[in-house]
């Protein structure tokens, strides 16, 4: 079998993976994954609810519309030092036909010495791919999912955590304009380092936090493609305009490893840099760049502004390798949590011959 043709029958996983696993990622890594202990990382009270609402448009996807229910609690009084845990749902539904639903919850416990994050869901997604020579073109198709995700940290000294990842999904996809009816399971084992020295772990004003994860797919789980992958990322924050605003910076090499399936590759727009929303940009390979201002003109009100540039290698499409790859853009937040300054907001962005429109549950990074 051709390059060519291991790539198209390895199409009809990729996209279901990306929506649902970075769906995970996201809203898990959004949450109080890690941090210093105490003073705006915690709420006031026992527990506090926010009955937030998800809109949003994508070129793909259309409309959007759902809610995001969370509750956010601290399990122990005695406790003073782990920030707020979060449980809460997800649910959408968008106006090309597809569904997401997902459960999901992080935990501190023992003065945030362990750290538990957890995620479930199931949906439709109805998606496309595109092909260049000798086809040059669209590919529809629809794919039905379970997952699950699990982690567990430990501190290994002061700001340094260390632990395990399990992922585990089940896909069906069907093609009505390509031959595609079939059915995969996809089971990865991953580790996680992270030296954390972020001033709140809800919305950081000055510090970094840096992360490297370890994800392998063997053959021993039962997975068709043998692989693995590395993320190592870089964040640092900036506090300015007398600790009101801040600059944000960051930094992301991804590396795909042996066998990668087109499922596990990167994609611009959605591992990293936003301004993309077709998935025209992937490779087995991605390095990224961004900054980002933090303007909060109001206690409850912000506004950000954002630049950064990505390049993918290794890319199914040839001329796609090592392009570079702007994306610029702006948007609003609101503080919904006062206490420990968490938001949600709306970014609107340009990239190549793309642009984007993306609700955001914390800040990108």
């Amino acid at each position: 079998m051709n390059s060519k043709s291991k790539a198209l029958a390895c199409f009809r996983y990729f996209y279901v993976l990306l929506f649902l696993f970075t769906s995970v990622l996201s809203y898990s890594q959004g949450l109080p994954g890690s941090g210093v202990g105490g003073g705006g990382n915690r709420i006031d009270g026992k527990y506090k609810f926010m009955p937030i609402p998800y809109i949003n448009y994508d070129r793909s996807f259309g409309v959007t519309v759902g809610a995001i229910p969370m509750l956010m609690f601290n399990p122990i009084d005695k406790d003073t030092v782990s920030p707020s845990s979060i449980v809460g749902a997800l649910g959408m539904y968008t106006t090309n036909g597809s569904w997401f639903g997902m459960g999901f919850g992080s935990f501190h416990f023992k003065e945030d010495k362990w750290r538990v994050t957890a995620a479930g869901g199931l949906g439709v997604v109805n998606f496309q791919f595109y092909i260049d020579n000798p086809i040059n073109s669209w590919i529809p198709y629809n794919t039905e999912a379970t997952f699950i995700f699990s982690q567990v940290q430990r501190q290994i000294i002061s700001g340094l955590y260390g632990g395990l990842s399990l992922i585990r999904m089940d896909l069906k996809t069907t093609s009505e304009e390509f031959p595609i009816n079939e059915k995969t399971t996809l089971t990865g084992v991953g580790v996680v380092l992270s030296m954390d020295k972020r001033s709140n772990v809800f919305y950081p004003r000055k510090g970094f936090v840096s992360n490297f994860t370890y994800f392998t797919y063997p053959e021993l789980l039962g997975n068709d493609f043998v692989s693995d992958k590395i993320e190592v990322d870089y964040n640092h924050y900036f506090s300015v305009r007398s600790d009101k605003d801040v600059i944000a910076a960051r930094a992301f090499i991804g590396l795909g490893i042996g066998s990668l399936s087109f499922n596990q590759q990167f994609i611009v727009g959605s591992t990293d840099i936003r301004g993309y929303s077709q998935g025209a940009f992937r490779g087995n390979y991605l390095a990224a760049i961004q900054a980002e201002y933090r303007w909060n003109f109001h206690k409850r009100f912000g506004l950000v502004g954002f630049f950064g540039m990505a390049s993918v290698y290794e890319s199914i499409n040839q001329d796609d390798n090592g392009k570079l790859l702007p994306g610029i853009g702006t948007g609003f937040r609101v503080t919904v949590v006062e206490d420990t300054q968490f938001k949600v907001g709306m970014d609107i962005a340009a990239g190549i011959k793309d642009w984007s429109i993306d609700f955001r549950l914390s800040e990108a990074f």
